[in-house]
């Protein structure tokens, strides 16, 4: 496995030892629950990063979760982006051959109406950050 695959699981994993909440990555069944997180992951290799070595080896690693948090109603958003957040914020994953920084709260958009699947559903997005060093 890939560093960058293994910090997204890192991630997914986490949100999915929530027994309580459904995830998604990165695609929404059309069987859907009524209440889930769609998570989209994105690692980042800054080459500018003041982590990396005088050299110009990139050693810095930026892992990000952008979660939308989506339920029926406002109330039920806010409540999948507060699971989201007990699983995520603070965390420090273990990840082979990197140390990482505790997971952080990047972004966050209060709840919007969202009909592009069909139903209405209303969709809180969040976006947490994780930097690292190999």
């Amino acid at each position: 496995m890939t560093i960058d695959q293994a910090l997204v699981d890192a991630g997914l994993d986490r949100l999915r030892a929530d027994s309580l909440l459904t995830v998604y990555d990165g695609v929404v069944p059309q069987d859907a629950a009524d209440r889930y997180v769609l998570v989209y992951s994105q690692v980042e290799w800054p080459d500018h990063d003041p982590d990396n070595t005088v050299e110009g080896k990139t050693e810095a690693v930026t892992a990000r979760w952008i979660c939308h948090c989506v339920g029926p109603t406002a109330a039920a958003a806010r409540a999948v982006a507060q699971r989201v957040r007990t699983q995520l914020l603070d965390h420090r994953p273990t990840v082979a051959g990197v140390a990482c920084a505790p997971i952080g709260q990047a972004e966050s958009v209060p709840p919007t109406r969202d009909e592009s699947t069909g139903r209405l559903v209303m969709d809180a997005v969040v976006v947490y950050e994780l930097t690292a060093r190999i």
